[in-house]
């Protein structure tokens, strides 16, 4: 007939405590032990605890060895996680090109698609949720794509060295002037914005869609700010522009750097370029407004002034002139991604 080892002092205090704080399982092995201990058989801890004699002396040999520390349960490794790395790669894999390359009747890849593929492929079964969290882990996120122009200019390397070459050789009566022109409508564009869960905020449009563009001119080393409002773009607003430019800097030749719009290059606007001693315009490659700093200060200001709100021309035209005036030189030189 076996019974549980005597125990200590301290290992009987720590029984009774447990048998008084713990949950469970752990609570009915820290009786069994104490039951022994009075005299109990292992049949009658049998009956008391409606368990097996093998049940009883495992927890015997526990104590035994470890004491009351034995009596936990040990760590489980738990079901073998069904996302390993066979089906991160072909998540991965699938993300790599549209759904139509691998057969599917579909532009996009969706999570339920995605759930479809890897138990096509692998035959493994995941949920929904599942296959979210693991495309957050491998860094993907559910965004809205941009547009890119898979075209580039054989010319690019050459008009940037020329740019870059004539800044180098700029004097001290030379303004370096980043330029672009941008159209601002009534009808706002709509950004991300905070709003309740359930509850899509509602952008009112305007009955009309009046707008304006503003072109604007940045001095790439003092951050110096020129531009001027008009009701369209074209060849003979480019000159107006041009000529208002030449006026506000009388005493400085103007290398100007812009990008290559119809009315920029058009036989009138370059007609008139060559007539002016104080006027240098250099072109950036087409294909790549990302090379115009001034594009990164539109994207900022429409950001701030126009995006979620429907405004008449007047307001949003006062809203411009309140960003622009509360901007310091460098702020703009940090937007236009000019000074780090």
């Amino acid at each position: 007939m076996r019974f549980v080892r005597k125990a200590t002092d301290e290992e009987k205090t720590e029984l009774e405590r447990m048998i008084r704080q713990e949950v469970g399982r752990v609570a009915m092995r820290a009786h069994m032990l104490l039951l022994s201990a009075r005299g109990y058989t292992v049949q009658q801890i049998e009956e008391v605890h409606n368990t097996s004699k093998v049940t009883v002396y495992k927890w015997f040999d526990r104590f035994d060895e470890q004491g009351p520390q034995g009596l936990y349960d040990e760590p489980r490794s738990g079901r073998p996680p069904k996302v390993d790395d066979t089906v991160k790669e072909t998540l991965e894999g699938a993300l790599g090109d549209a759904p139509t390359s691998q057969g599917y009747n579909f532009t996009i890849w969706t999570v339920a698609l995605l759930r479809e593929h890897v138990k096509e492929k692998l035959k493994v079964r995941v949920c929904h949720d599942t296959v979210r969290r693991t495309l957050h882990a491998l860094g993907f996120r559910w965004r809205r794509p941009r547009w890119a122009v898979e075209r580039e200019d054989p010319q690019a390397t050459a008009l940037m060295t020329a740019i870059a070459q004539a800044i180098w050789k700029a004097d001290a009566q030379t303004m370096a002037l980043v330029q672009d022109e941008t159209k601002f409508r009534a009808l706002p564009p709509l950004r991300r914005m905070w709003m309740r869960k359930g509850q899509q905020r509602r952008v009112p449009t305007p009955e009309q869609n009046p707008s304006f563009y503003s072109y604007g001119a940045l001095d790439i080393e003092s951050g110096t700010w020129f531009d001027g409002f008009f009701e369209k773009a074209n060849s003979d607003i480019t000159i107006t522009y041009l000529k208002a430019l030449l006026d506000a800097f009388p005493k400085k030749h103007i290398l100007l750097i812009w990008d290559q719009a119809k009315y920029h290059t058009s036989h009138k606007v370059e007609n008139w370029i060559d007539q002016q001693n104080r006027l240098t315009v250099l072109l950036l490659p087409k294909y790549s407004p990302e090379l115009n700093p001034v594009e990164h200060i539109w994207r900022v200001v429409k950001q701030w002034i126009a995006a979620n709100l429907t405004r008449a021309l007047d307001t949003l035209q006062s809203a411009y002139r309140t960003f622009f005036g509360e901007q310091q030189a460098q702020s703009l030189l940090q937007t236009a991604g000019l000074l780090a």
